[in-house]
């Protein structure tokens, strides 16, 4: 008789569109009771003998009106020669796979309206199918409630199952030979595991509000925006969600597509290691919003890029070893002694590019650089990289700021403003070339500027306690007791300490100097730092040690409240080389020390500046490789970055320590978001610097070959910029750890603990690609490179 209802149904579709969808509906509201008996049942493991919904509408050809024979009809007959267990899981995985019906989507149903029972005339039914996760369940006499979770894990809404309609779809599989007693369906129901991936099939109807209890406390808030459809929750296994307040769904049917394992606790307060990061991303929903909103931002950086005329192309990942500046890795190929290395940047591809006549170019670029990883490094990082021909640095700086003051800030929920950072000298602002068309907003400082007031080349500006020179304020003996220097700089900083008792601010900065971390500090060559707590009840309010003249002067200039600390540090008199001085970095550590511990405010908002005047090249540093070259020297940036204009060039033959490059970083709230510079476009002025300055040997200025004859052949002036995705994600989303921004993010030296990469290599892979391992060390060390490389 059912079969007949089905065969005649399907026959009328064509012409009774509307009505056909009603019976099949209604047929299989019956065919999943009498298939399961309780649909609701299987939400744990489905019986092998009952076939599903999908089974009998893919068992039934619409063509012909027969049935088909199904994995289920070869298991029970014995003729495939398949194992009972295999039979069993190709009946499970059957089973699993969703209808080709319609799937109710949940932006629907969030907009499903239900009248009320009187001014329902039809008396229809809002019937849905709709798929997701179930977490939390609770019994309550008769019936079972269950939350049922989006896909994204960010919406929920009720499902309820009824004793009474499992007890009419037991009956109804009972008459159909279907296994299982009502108690036994209702235990399955009742056993449902959190983090089940399940379909739902039946209707939508009007959900009371739930009666107030006195005293009753929720945890539930009502959102803004969202017509009081929605309360914040707070799911015990995925964490918050919004829950759907006005509806609910009454379940006919609840069928599962997997299975949860029952030896496995997963809930929002479970702490899991990076081996099962696929449990952190289901239990943590701060993780997954991190994750979906780089998702969002990337989309929005190339809305921006497409409308300012870029042109976004990708270049190749399998490139050429070539002396950039970091160590590269190395993927072997089958051909002996001949290997490809993945790129540090996309740097002379989009160079090759400018010359090829793309006037605009982008991509969210794949780098890769075998460096020691910190909190801000990944040996495979991201960036959005882009090139402008016909340009200088200015128009450059000028797309960067407008992307990301009005692509990315105005995407990012809750966000401070982003403001140009305070300078509390505007003067010394560098305003050469602010009459140009393209005008940056952000505040721009030398390299020699910040690190002589901040002592770093990426100062965080909202921390103040800028540093001073004051040698010339202290008698001969004073600097002897500081270093044993010869004609030293001396230079102080005051830790504003907003009224902190001097005993509490003494020892506070006794503890930070005594903690084994800073031992750098303490045993640093060119002198220990000097501490002084400004307290009115000591000689010269303890500032005795700069002597009589000196502690007035500190007085005078500085203004001192008590409890504010002073630190006097030495250095050679020499120009700046690096990204930090010794006291930029004590600087950061004692401030960031004091906020940790509740002493001081923490800085608030987000403070933005440009840093430019980088030294064009700088002295080697012995424990990086670099360019290669035998000079002494490497490039600050990178080998392609052009000498700023204005300037002696010959400097570059006879000091080119002095020659200053136009290169320039992004940096917000003390992090290095991006940097960029105006390149070298003539090529004898490219070989000449790899040749004449780096002196290059002969055979590695060849790996560039293919730059130079591409700019020989008319390439066009050309600037261009590199943004840390990464980097900047984590600040958007204040995380001190690119990791937490990244889905499948390394560990300590390189290792992905999810996959357990890199893993060993076969003899048979070693042969393939005429490998050897070998204890012995490497005869020659890489070559020196400089800090900033």
């Amino acid at each position: 008789m059912l079969l007949s209802r089905s065969i005649r149904a399907c026959q009328l579709r064509d012409s009774y569109i509307e009505i056909s969808k009603y019976v099949r509906f209604q047929l299989r509201q019956r065919q999943l009771g009498s298939a399961n008996a309780i649909k609701a049942s299987t939400l744990s493991v489905r019986r092998s003998s009952t076939t599903s919904t999908q089974d009998y509408e893919r068992q039934f050809d619409k063509s012909s009106g027969h049935l088909t024979q199904d994995v289920g009809a070869n298991a029970s007959s014995g003729k495939s020669g398949v194992a009972g267990k295999d039979y069993a899981c190709l009946r499970r995985f059957q089973g699993s796979c969703l209808s080709k019906h319609d799937m109710t989507t949940w932006d629907s149903l969030a907009r499903t309206e239900i009248r009320s029972h009187s001014s329902n005339t039809t008396n229809e039914p809002n019937l849905v199918r709709i798929c997701g996760y179930i977490t939390s369940q609770r019994s309550a006499g008769k019936f079972e409630f269950f939350q049922l979770v989006d896909p994204h894990l960010e919406l929920a809404v009720q499902v309820i199952c009824s004793k009474q309609k499992l007890e009419q779809n037991a009956q109804f599989g009972a008459d159909h030979g279907c296994e299982g007693t009502l108690q036994e369906h209702f235990n399955l129901a009742k056993d449902i595991r959190g983090h089940t991936p399940v379909q739902v099939i039946g209707s939508v109807v009007h959900r009371a509000a739930p009666p107030k209890k006195g005293g009753q406390r929720s945890d539930s808030q009502q959102l803004d925006g969202q017509n009081g459809n929605t309360l914040q929750k707070l799911d015990p296994f995925v964490g918050q969600i919004k829950i759907f307040s006005h509806i609910e769904i009454q379940a006919d049917s609840i069928i599962p597509l997997n299975t949860f394992p029952t030896d496995l606790v997963a809930k929002c307060d479970t702490v899991f290691p990076p081996e099962l990061r696929h449990l952190q991303f289901r239990t943590d929903n701060e993780l997954r919003s991190r994750i979906r909103l780089r998702s969002k931002i990337a989309a929005k950086v190339r809305e921006g890029m497409l409308n300012k005329d870029f042109d976004e192309i990708e270049t190749p990942l399998l490139f050429k070893s070539t002396p950039e500046g970091a160590r590269e890795f190395i993927v072997p190929t089958r051909k002996k002694g001949m290997a490809y290395a993945l790129p540090q940047s996309p740097q002379q591809y989009k160079q090759v590019l400018m010359a090829s006549g793309i006037a605009r170019y982008f991509q969210f670029a794949k780098c890769f650089r075998d460096e020691d990883l910190r909190a801000d490094r990944q040996p495979e990082f991201t960036q959005l990289d882009l090139e402008m021909s016909f340009v200088g640095a200015e128009q450059v700086m000028s797309v960067v700021e407008d992307i990301v003051r009005n692509f990315v800030w105005p995407n990012v929920p809750n966000i401070s403003p982003l403001n140009p950072a305070f300078i509390a000298d505007e003067s010394s602002t560098d305003q050469s070339d602010m009459s140009a068309p393209a005008v940056s907003q952000f505040p721009r400082l030398s390299y020699n500027r910040v690190m002589a007031s901040y002592g770093s080349d990426k100062p965080d500006t909202r921390l103040g306690s800028e540093i001073h020179r004051i040698e010339r304020w202290l008698p001969s003996n004073v600097k002897g007791m500081l270093t044993s220097l010869d004609g030293p700089i001396v230079e102080m900083i005051k830790i504003d300490m907003h009224g902190t008792d001097p005993s509490t601010s003494s020892q506070f900065i006794r503890s930070f100097l005594d903690a084994p971390t800073s031992t750098i500090y303490t045993e640093n060559p060119a002198g220990m730092p000097g501490v002084s707590v400004y307290e009115a009840g000591k000689p010269l309010r303890g500032l005795a040690s700069f002597g009589h003249e000196a502690a007035y002067k500190v007085e005078e200039d500085f203004e001192p409240e008590p409890g504010d600390i002073f630190i006097v540090q030495t250095r050679a008199n020499a120009p700046f080389t690096g990204g930090s001085t010794i006291l930029g970095n004590l600087r950061r550590d004692v401030l960031h020390s004091a906020i940790s511990q509740g002493l001081i405010p923490a800085p608030s908002g987000f403070a933005a500046l440009w840093v430019t005047d980088f030294p064009l090249f700088s002295p080697v540093e012995e424990s990086e490789p670099g360019q290669g070259g035998m000079a002494g020297i490497c490039s600050t940036h990178h080998p392609f970055t052009a000498p700023k204009q204005g300037q002696d060039l010959s400097l570059l033959m006879t000091d080119p320590l002095k020659v200053v490059g136009d290169h320039y970083d992004l940096v917000i709230n003390g992090v290095e978001v991006g940097g960029g510079s105006r390149r070298i476009h003539i090529a004898e002025m490219q070989e000449l610097v790899l040749r004449g300055v780096l002196k290059l040997a002969p055979e590695r200025l060849e790996d560039f070959r293919h730059l130079l004859n591409a700019l020989k052949c008319g390439c066009p002036p050309h600037a261009g910029f590199a943004l840390g995705f990464d980097r900047l994600m984590a600040m958007l989303t204040d995380r001190a750890s690119v990791r937490d921004v990244i889905a499948f993010p390394k560990y300590a030296d390189g290792e992905d603990k999810f996959v357990k990469s890199p893993s060993l290599m076969s003899a048979d892979q070693l042969a393939t690609y005429h490998l050897a391992i070998t204890d012995e060390e490497v005869a020659k060390p890489p070559p020196p490179v400089s800090r900033r490389a």
